[in-house]
């Protein structure tokens, strides 16, 4: 399948805090939870979320990156399979 750039962008605009529920602590203009990734299993929040650029970053070395990144990393998925999870969802 031929990913355009409309739906990259549309993939990019999910909002990554979505993808978490419970606990998590928003502390000005980010948001930190637990990080999700099964490499990782941190027991204090290591996993900021940056709403105004709908980025992420994981201070455990997860890494980082946009909602794109996240649901490949998340899911174990390609970049297209995770446009096209993001752009369904």
């Amino acid at each position: 399948m031929k990913i355009t750039d409309e739906q990259i962008k549309r993939a990019k605009e999910v909002p990554i805090e979505t993808f978490f529920s419970g606990n998590w602590k928003q502390t000005g203009r980010i948001i930190r939870v637990r990080c999700p990734f099964p490499n990782h299993r941190d027991s204090t929040p290591s996993f900021t979320i940056y709403p105004e650029t709908n980025s992420w970053y994981c201070f455990g070395g997860c890494g980082g990156g946009d909602s794109i990144k996240f649901i490949e990393k998340y899911c174990n998925v390609s970049f297209i399979e995770a446009i096209e999870y993001l752009i369904n969802k």
